[in-house]
């Protein structure tokens, strides 16, 4: 990671009380993953982490800080003082007013109670503005090769979707078999995370969504797969590097019918159009408004329809990295697409009584175009 500073404009300090296996800001200002929560500050003077006992050495060796601070320091200090049990708030509090320092800056998930506990002790506190890191939108060739490496692992999970579904026989009830027993959305989603798992990443919530199924987008999926129906396959990975990988294909076991077929190429020409226009200092919402117009122009709208949302009415596209969302967008929102921004690119259009059909790839932004970061093919049936 680049050696940003943080903007603190009257505050002494940025804090961030959290665990940094599901706080992505704390893993990125400090490079360090833990599961249980520490402390980091970041001052005018540097990066300042403080940890317990139990994982001191490995912050000490790990995190990319100025010091690291045993919080057993002050433990001790506390009870030399007459505290005979003290809180992690009374800890910290003693860490704060060791360094004098008095006005902080917290991000917007900051805990409540130890926001409370703070004030109550004089400490002021401001919610900083968000992003937090705007920089993390912006990633480093390091990360890029990282993004690049989940994503080779995540088209390993996809190819071991599509070899499964080669391999099914489809039976006189329209339903997929796979050594003799049904193919269901659970067997297929345990086979691609059996395989991420051989390859260092952790699948989770991966979309394998048959039919009508496929017509909600976040939809996991559940059940029989059956043929002539669309299956969307959603993968989304994060790697032992912490960064993520994300795919999407839509699938045909055997000849998919003409409708489909139709839906499939007019889905695929939005993904090649946004591709196109993809480069640094282009509006995202500009892409995104492409895409709608050309599925209207092509006949295909989008609305609510007895009772459901139906046609194009999700964002093109997402920042990938730590998280499987993060900043910047393709879609309505206002922004302008960086050079090193990361994103996904993934129309899709959904009807019921039809199916679902959405594409996804995850490309670099760069200069006059973008890189594309993924290599798996782009195909509807599968024999």
């Amino acid at each position: 990671m680049s050696d940003h500073t943080f903007d603190l404009g009257d505050a002494d300090a940025l804090l961030i009380s959290a665990d940094s296996d599901r706080n992505q800001d704390l893993y990125y200002a400090t490079r360090f993953r833990a599961p249980d929560p520490f402390i980091f500050l970041w001052t005018r003077a540097g990066k300042l982490l403080m940890a317990r006992d139990l994982e001191l050495d490995r912050a000490r060796l790990q995190a990319q800080v100025d010091l690291v601070q045993a919080a057993s320091h002050y433990e001790d200090q506390l009870r030399q003082q007459g505290v005979e049990r003290p809180s992690t708030h009374d800890i910290l509090l003693a860490f704060l007013q060791d360094r004098g320092l008095a006005r902080l800056k917290v991000p917007a998930d900051f805990p409540l109670a130890t926001a409370d506990f703070l004030r109550q002790a004089g400490i002021v506190l401001e919610v900083a503005g968000a992003p937090l890191f705007p920089q993390r939108q912006i990633k480093t060739l390091e990360e890029i090769d990282a993004l690049r490496r989940a994503m080779r692992a995540t088209e390993e999970g996809m190819q071991t979707a599509v070899e499964a579904l080669s391999a099914a026989a489809v039976g006189d009830d329209g339903q997929l078999y796979l050594d003799g027993q049904v193919l269901t959305s659970e067997r297929l989603r345990q086979r691609i995370h059996l395989r991420l798992m051989e390859l260092d990443c952790v699948g989770q919530h991966t979309i394998v969504a048959g039919g009508e199924q496929g017509c909600d987008p976040h939809q996991e999926g559940s059940g029989p797969l059956r043929a002539d129906e669309t299956i969307i396959i959603d993968i989304f990975p994060r790697a032992a590097s912490g960064y993520y990988g994300d795919l999407t294909r839509t699938f045909v076991k055997g000849p998919a019918p003409s409708a489909v077929k139709t839906l499939f190429d007019v889905v695929l020409r939005g993904q090649q159009l946004a591709l196109e226009r993809i480069c640094a200092d282009v509006a995202g919402k500009d892409i995104h408004q492409a895409i709608k117009d050309l599925f209207a122009a092509e006949g295909y709208e989008t609305g609510e329809k007895d009772g459901y949302m139906q046609g194009f009415f999700h964002s093109t596209g997402h920042g990938l990295g730590l998280e499987i969302h993060e900043a910047p967008s393709i879609g309505p929102r206002p922004g302008v697409l960086q050079e090193n921004h990361v994103v996904t690119v993934e129309p899709g259009l959904y009807y019921r009584g039809l199916g679902g059909v959405r594409i996804e790839d995850v490309v670099v932004v760069q200069e006059n175009g973008c890189e594309n970061l993924t290599t798996f093919p782009k195909y509807l049936e599968v024999e």
